[in-house]
C-alpha cells in the first residue's frame, strides 16, 4: 500500500491520501466518547461512586493502564534513542513515527492517572510548591514530565521545516536524553512499587528491572503492529530490515522477562508463608491464575515468542500479529503486577464495607467506569496518532 503524501507547499500538513488511518480515528473517537462520559460520571458522582478501588486494594485498573501506557511510551524513546542518539539506521528509518507514537501514547497514560488521583492540577501545584524529593512518586511525576518536555523538543525537531545539520545534531542530542530519562522514569516507576516493604511481593529491584525491559520489547510490538496497519499488511521492503531487527528487540525482551518471571515465582512461593506467597499464588491458582497463565505467560510470552522464532526473516505480517498478541497479554501482565501485590490483606476490612477475605486474600475487581477510562486513553492515542498519519508526512528522509 501507497502511503505517498500530496504535499502543500512548505505546509507541515501533508495529506496522506491512504485511507488506513480513517477508520481507527473513527474508532479513537468512539472510545474518546466513551471515556468522555465516563468522566463526567467522575466529576459530579466522585471515584468512590464509579470506581471499583476500595480501601484494601486502593490501586486499580487505572494505576495498571498508566503503567501500560507510560512504559510503552519509554519503550519507543529507547529505541528512538538508538536510531536518533546511536546511529542505529534500522531504527533511525521509522524516527518520525517512533516520536509521534511515544508522544501520544505518554499523554493517554497521563489520562490515566490524571482521572486516577482526585485533582490533578492541585497535586501538582502542591508538588511544586513542597515537594519531598525522599518520595519515588515524586520522581516519577518530575521524570515523566521532563519525558514529555523532550519528546514535544524531538517532535519539533523531527517536523521542522527546511531542516539544517544542526537541527539534526541537536535531534540526536535530544534522542539520547529522550532514551535516558525515559529509562530513569521507568525504572523510579518501579522503585515506587519495590520501596514498598509493607508489600512483600513488590518489594526489591525486580520491578524497577521488569519495567524497563517489558517497555523496550512493547515499543517493539508496538512498531510493528502501527507499520502493518498503515501499510496495509503489505509492509514495503526497504523497511524489511527495520521490522526484522525490531522483531529480534521483541523476541530477546521476551526471553528476559520468561526469565524474570520464573525467578519472580520461585522467590515468592520461597517466603511461604508470607505475603509474597499469597500473591504469587493468587496468580498460580488464585483470582488471577487464567490472567497469568493465559494471558501473562500465554499471549504475552509463549505465543509471540514461537511466532517470532518460527517466522521467515521477510515475514513482517507474522511479526505484526506476534505484536498484537504480546500487546494484548501485556495488559494482563500490567494489571496482575498491579492488583496481585495487593491481595493479601494488611488489615482488617472494616465493618459493613462489603469487602471480605475469600482464602486469605480480598478481592478487587475493575468497574465500567474503569473500563471507559482505559477507553478514553486509546481513544486519546487512536485519534492523534491516526490524525498524525492522516495530515503529517511521517516517511523519514534518508539522512535520518
Amino acid at each position: 500500500m501507497s502511503t505517498h503524501v500530496e504535499k502543500t507547499g512548505n505546509s507541515l500538513i501533508q495529506i496522506n491520501p491512504s485511507k488506513a488511518p480513517i477508520p481507527f480515528i473513527i474508532i479513537g473517537l468512539i472510545l474518546l466518547a466513551i471515556g468522555g462520559y465516563a468522566t463526567l460520571q467522575v466529576l459530579f458522582k466522585g471515584h468512590e461512586a464509579v470506581y471499583g478501588v476500595t480501601r484494601e486494594v486502593p490501586w486499580g485498573l487505572l494505576i495498571s493502564t498508566y503503567a501500560y501506557f507510560v512504559i510503552t511510551s519509554t519503550g519507543l524513546a529507547f529505541i528512538g534513542g538508538l536510531g536518533h542518539a546511536f546511529g542505529f539506521e534500522k531504527y533511525s528509518k521509522v524516527s518520525k513515527r517512533i516520536v509521534v507514537m511515544a508522544f501520544v501514547i505518554l499523554l493517554a497514560g497521563f489520562t490515566q492517572i490524571g482521572m486516577e488521583i482526585g485533582h490533578p492540577i492541585r497535586l501538582m501545584i502542591y508538588m511544586i510548591l513542597s515537594p519531598n524529593l525522599s518520595a519515588p512518586i515524586v520522581w516519577m511525576g518530575v521524570f515523566y514530565g521532563i519525558e514529555l518536555v523532550i519528546l514535544a523538543i524531538e517532535l519539533y525537531l523531527v517536523f521542522k521545516p527546511n531542516q539544517t545539520a544542526k537541527d539534526h545534531e541537536t535531534a540526536k542530542v535530544v534522542g539520547f536524553f529522550a532514551l535516558l530519562v525515559g529509562v530513569f522514569a521507568t525504572s523510579n516507576l518501579g522503585y515506587v512499587f519495590g520501596s514498598l516493604n509493607a508489600r512483600p511481593f513488590y518489594h526489591g529491584v525486580y520491578f524497577s528491572t521488569f519495567l524497563v525491559i517489558s517497555g523496550i520489547t512493547a515499543g517493539a510490538a508496538l512498531l510493528m503492529v502501527i507499520h502493518n496497519i498503515i501499510y496495509g499488511w503489505n509492509i514495503p521492503e526497504k523497511l524489511n530490515g527495520t521490522m526484522n531487527a525490531l522483531g529480534k528487540i521483541m523476541g530477546m525482551g521476551i526471553a528476559l522477562m520468561a526469565f524474570l518471571y520464573l525467578w519472580k515465582i520461585l522467590s515468592s512461593i520461597y517466603t511461604q508463608p508470607g505475603d509474597a506467597y499469597l500473591s504469587a499464588m493468587a496468580l498460580i491458582k488464585g483470582p488471577l491464575s487464567k490472567n497469568f497463565w493465559i494471558g501473562e505467560l500465554g499471549l504475552a510470552v509463549v505465543i509471540p515468542f514461537l511466532i517470532i522464532a518460527f517466522t521467515k526473516a521477510r515475514n513482517t505480517r507474522a511479526l505484526g500479529v506476534a505484536g498484537i498478541i504480546f500487546m494484548i497479554g501485556l495488559f494482563f501482565t500490567r494489571y496482575d503486577f498491579i492488583v496481585a501485590g495487593q491481595l493479601p490483606p494488611m488489615r482488617k476490612a472494616l465493618e459493613g464495607s462489603g469487602v471480605e477475605a475469600v482464602n486469605g486474600l480480598v478481592q478487587y475487581s475493575p468497574s465500567a467506569g474503569e473500563w471507559m477510562i482505559f477507553a478514553l486513553g486509546w481513544g486519546l492515542f487512536l485519534f492523534l496518532y491516526f490524525m498524525a498519519e492522516k495530515f503529517l508526512n511521517l516517511e523519514t528522509e534518508e539522512h535520518h
